[in-house]
């Protein structure tokens, strides 16, 4: 058997060497990159798009609080066609029966400036509250548009990685399989050789399979944001230096996060409108104080002795003061009060979640680093592996399993070591996130790392 392993051995030196095959130049276009996909993600994306949305109802909603503060004008008017049948008694006890057809015209204006409505002074500065949480939010929802479209992208190269290396393999696999064919077709192979290659190229075909489905639902998650296609994307350069951290440590990181974290300052948000609607349920007890001013006119000359022309014209104060609503006013504060209870509660498990992301992203970070380095030096010992065990194999002193086996190693340490790549970046974006400092200079920094172009 060891002369056939020689012969094999030489046959399959090159059909089991690991390639990569790379597209050509040949006129078709030019990939799309990550700040392209992240602009048309800021259009397109319907979450961020909803957030901006509600910013504006927002405001709107604070502008309508603001009108219970200002001037309120009223104008009302009316022209009747009248029939009165009337009947007047006399002092000689007599009666005097008369019908009249009249118009009767009456119209007013009036104009009421509040002086002092404390609830309507709670209710703005809940509009301003309310405003600032919509900001927060706005801003979170951007941050995190950044990360999902980065992870969707990144995701999209990870299953394009996947499927480049288990074709290469799968051909690999073939190739081989073609060849120990012909080898035992001529006795110089064993059968165990043959159905060996056999099982390794019809796994290598299933993760082929596999690859390409994962690969359609990566592309799928990018075209849930931005509502494009996209038939290439520009990958990660191989051996580039990946962006880093600033070099704060970690307590610096959770500080930071702390302070300028949008969801953070959301939560804080909510607290303050719920400590707000406290002060306002508590001011359904304090008087109001109105400025009123008017002019009413009323014609109402009907033929009669009695017709008059009225105008009235006036200014004064309008005083309401509350004295007992059922204990509904009560009842408010203290449900206000609760709802701030519950807010703070909220704010506190932000802040712990805020947190616990900082550090785990830090960590990562961390560790992520040091594992690529081991993967790569992984993936050159892997290499030489292939390149002994083959030797060992033309010699004889290796079976055609070690070969397959090695192989098999060297894509498994390829592909390792593109996904840790991969969630390295997710790592650096998740604590610049965590730190509320995530923008499109991210955005920026991390493509210019990209293969624009093979």
């Amino acid at each position: 058997m060891r002369p056939r392993h020689r012969i094999a051995g030489a046959a399959l030196a090159l059909v089991l060497t690991p390639t990569l095959a790379a597209g050509a130049g040949d006129g078709t276009p030019a990939p799309a990159d990550l700040q392209q996909v992240y602009r048309q993600a800021l259009e397109a994306d319907p979450q961020l798009g909803a957030q901006r949305y509600r910013l504006q109802a927002l405001k709107e909603q604070r502008r309508e609080a603001l009108a219970g503060l200002l001037p309120q004008v009223t104008v009302s008017g009316e022209i009747r066609d009248i029939r009165r049948d009337q009947t007047n008694s006399g002092l000689g006890g007599g009666t005097d029966q008369s019908v009249r057809d009249f118009d009767q015209t009456r119209y007013s204006a009036q104009i009421l400036q509040p002086l002092f409505d404390l609830p309507a002074w709670r209710g703005l500065q809940r509009g301003d509250n309310e405003v600032d949480r919509g900001r927060a939010e706005l801003e979170a929802a951007r941050q995190d548009l950044v990360l999902r479209v980065t992870e969707a992208y990144l995701g999209v190269l990870s299953a394009q990685s996947e499927l480049a290396l288990a074709r290469s393999e799968h051909e690999a696999m073939q190739a081989a399989h073609e060849r120990v064919q012909g080898l035992y077709e001529e006795d110089l192979a064993a059968v165990t050789d043959l159905e060996e290659v056999r099982a390794r190229r019809d796994s290598a075909r299933a993760r082929v399979i596999r690859a390409e489905g994962e690969l359609r639902i990566a592309r799928e998650a990018l075209t849930r944001i931005t509502d494009r296609r996209y038939d290439r994307l520009a990958g990660l350069r191989p051996g580039v230096e990946l962006p880093g951290p600033d070099g704060e440590d970690l307590q610096a990181w959770v500080e930071r996060a702390m302070e300028a974290n949008p969801r953070i300052a959301a939560a804080r948000a909510s607290v303050q409108t719920a400590s707000t609607d406290i002060r306002a349920a508590r001011a359904q007890h304090y008087p109001s104080l109105d400025l009123v001013a008017g002019y009413s006119y009323l014609d109402d000359l009907d033929g009669s002795a009695y017709g008059r022309v009225y105008e009235d014209e006036y200014i004064g104060l309008q005083l309401n003061v509350p004295l007992y609503s059922g204990g509904g006013v009560s009842a408010r504060a203290r449900g206000a009060a609760r709802e701030r209870d519950r807010q703070r509660q909220a704010l506190e498990a932000t802040r712990r979640e805020v947190r616990a992301n900082v550090r785990a992203a830090y960590e990562g970070l961390a560790s992520g680093r040091a594992e690529i380095r081991a993967l790569e030096q992984s993936v050159r010992s892997n290499e030489r592996s292939v390149d002994a065990v083959d030797a060992a194999f033309r010699a004889g002193l290796r079976p055609l399993a070690d070969v397959l086996d090695a192989q098999r190693e060297l894509f498994a340490a390829r592909r390792d070591l593109a996904r840790a790549r991969h969630e390295y970046l997710l790592d650096l974006f998740r604590l610049r996130q965590g730190a509320g400092a995530l923008d499109e200079d991210d955005v920026a920094t991390l493509n210019r790392v990209l293969a624009i172009a093979p």
